[in-house]
């Protein structure tokens, strides 16, 4: 290898090292000279992709993040960045590793802006603006003017992505890309092992033991991290150890998901018991008083325990940046190191059959799939449509809202088969996102489930799946309003019957959650795919069957939804009643009773 090259030539290297084979964005003039380095290298494996707009290409690269292992896009300064602002954050939350590339204007423009006042194709005028946007979002965001920093920064900003697992930030002057500086030497590797702290890995197990032990019934609780860091065979060994000798289905210790989670694991596994809400009351029914919960790699975000903090005497939680038992929280523990020692630990328990006294807690429940009886369609009757007709070959990628929930009860029998971005919850994330399934899986079909809301945002994506030659299949759940919006602020006329208020407005879905009412099937046909329209079962049971036999082509689905059509789960709970008959959930605007909302709002 020479002993110097480019800016851009150091950050092309480095990011093959790391083994990122495509790129997606939206190309523009100050990171072209990136993109002509990585063009007039034949051999290099980094694809180009472009993509409709900005905030398509980053949700693509996310997805395509969560299956590689690494994920980039680029962008050009300001009006492409500013766009990327909620991929990011999206990303950032949910521990995903993308490489934000910002080809920025020279220095010397930087300086004529500066001093002179000269406003220069997407400037603001506020000096270094984007760079301070994404330093909250990042973990690690770097500014490069000086050929001579460059090859310290970018290794610095891709050693703490790798380490954190996290967004990093690369914002490069047009005029430093072609600039020479020293060739990158080695290779990069994480520094998550070189934090200088003591580890408290063996406290942590054995404080997990002694809780596991002196309460009879266990269930795990497989989160995020198990795919997010290539655990699952390590979880796997995990539930052997801990059913060894245990032929008795009412005792093997087994283990739930959540909406971020479902399928880390494949819900194939005899040992798996369902994908839940790890609300208070569902921890209650699933270990009681004398149970506890061992979280392996799991987050406590908001859709995943119904915003509820669900840590008690009775909780283990373990993840990248720790293990919480009970009340003790123990900072320096590897995950890796803590199910390997865990799983030794159980099974010198459970390998004793005589001294062995722990057990699950109950046998599988079947998934609460409403099947209808008519031809009735509706998010249950869809979803349990859908659920009959996926295969192993199938990725569900599926938005945030009424889809998320509705789409819990679906069996998913690959392991990965399920994406969503459960805690950011960026509506419109779904459709871009199968872009990037689909280029990191080429074997697989993304099947992506999205509200009409969701679509909106997003719809451009499509043109993606047809260009590229992918095979996606988008349905369009269509209800003609946001649905998950209107639950929050006023659930009344999503109930069977609504209470009846004094006040018509806490009757009706209001009109601002109403959409534009688009023919969602044509849309397909102006971006170059088939379009096709159910309004009933029997009419999506012909599409599905249709799709089968068309493997190569793109589509998207319109499936028409009633206004007031809800999820099950959603029903329930905004009907339920307490002892006193009062409702247990009530939107926003139904907290005040029947007197809101009062005179003054008028």
């Amino acid at each position: 290898m020479s002993s110097t090259t480019t800016v851009a030539g150091y950050l092309k290297t480095r990011l093959e090292q790391l083994g990122l084979d495509r790129m997606f964005g939206v190309a523009g003039n100050y990171s072209a000279p990136f993109l002509d380095t990585i063009l007039a290298d034949a051999e290099s494996p980094i694809a180009i992709s472009g993509n409709p707009n900005e905030i398509c290409a980053g949700f693509a690269a996310d997805a395509y993040a969560r299956k590689k292992g690494i994920g980039a896009i680029y962008l050009t300064y300001s009006v492409g960045p500013f766009t990327a602002l909620n991929t990011t954050a999206g990303s950032y939350t949910e521990k995903v590793p993308v490489v934000v590339i910002n080809g920025a204007p020279t220095n010397k423009e930087t300086a004529v802006e500066h001093n002179a006042g000269l406003l220069y194709s997407h400037t603001t005028g506020y000096e270094n603006v984007d760079i301070h946007m994404f330093r909250p979002i990042t973990a690690a965001a770097e500014r490069i003017v000086n050929a001579r920093q460059a090859p310290y920064q970018i290794d610095s900003a891709l050693t703490a992505l790798l380490t954190e697992s996290r967004p990093v930030y690369l914002e490069v002057s047009e005029d430093s890309w072609r600039a020479e500086c020293q060739a990158p030497v080695g290779e990069l590797v994480s520094g998550e092992d070189a934090i200088v702290s003591v580890s408290e890995v063996e406290e942590a197990v054995a404080a997990t033991m002694e809780l596991i032990e002196s309460r009879p019934k266990s269930i795990f609780w497989a989160g995020v991290e198990i795919q997010r860091h290539g655990l699952q065979d390590a979880f796997l060994g995990l539930l052997e150890a801990a059913n060894q000798h245990t032929e008795d289905r009412d005792k093997q210790i087994r283990f739930v998901t959540s909406a971020l989670s479902k399928s880390v694991i494949s819900e194939d596994n005899p040992y798996f018991e369902g994908c839940v809400t790890m609300s208070n009351s569902e921890i209650d029914e699933l270990v009681g008083e004398d149970g506890c919960l061992i979280g392996i790699g799991a987050w406590t975000i908001g859709k995943d325990t119904g915003n509820q903090d669900i840590r008690s005497d009775g909780t283990v939680l373990a993840s990248r940046g720790g293990v919480l038992v009970g009340a003790k929280y123990y900072a320096a523990v590897d995950l890796d190191a803590y199910i390997a020692q865990l799983t030794e630990a159980l099974g010198r328990v459970t390998g004793n059959k005589e001294h062995c006294g722990l057990c699950g807690l109950r046998l599988a429940q079947p998934p609460t799939v409403v099947r209808a009886a008519s031809d009735q369609l509706g998010y249950d009757s869809f979803f349990a449509a859908v659920g009959d007709w996926l295969t192993g070959d199938d990725v569900m990628v599926v938005d945030a809202g009424f889809p998320l929930i509705g789409a819990q009860p679906v069996h998913i029998s690959a392991q990965g088969g399920f994406i969503a971005q459960a805690a950011w919850l960026s509506i419109g994330y779904s459709v871009p996102a199968a872009t990037g399934v689909k280029c990191a899986q080429p074997d697989k079909r993304a099947i992506v489930v999205v509200g009409d809301g969701a679509f909106h945002e997003t719809c451009q994506a499509v043109s993606d799946h047809h260009a590229y030659g992918h095979n996606t299949v988008v349905f369009v759940l269509a209800n003609g309003i946001y649905g998950i919006e209107q639950k929050i602020v006023n659930p009344n006329p999503f109930r069977q019957p609504p209470v009846d208020y004094a006040d018509p407005l806490l009757d009706k879905v209001y009109p601002y959650n109403a959409l534009p009412a688009w023919k969602f099937d044509k849309l397909a046909e102006a971006f170059g795919g088939e379009g096709r329209k159910a309004s009933n079962l029997s009419e999506l049971n012909n599409v599905l069957t249709e799709i089968r036999t068309e493997p190569e082509k793109n589509f998207v689905v319109e499936v028409v939804i009633p206004e007031t059509d809800v999820p099950g789960s959603i029903l329930k709970a905004i009907s339920e009643k307490d002892c006193q008959g009062q409702l247990k959930e009530v939107g926003e605007d139904e907290i005040g009773n029947k007197g809101w909302p009062p005179a003054s709002v008028y």
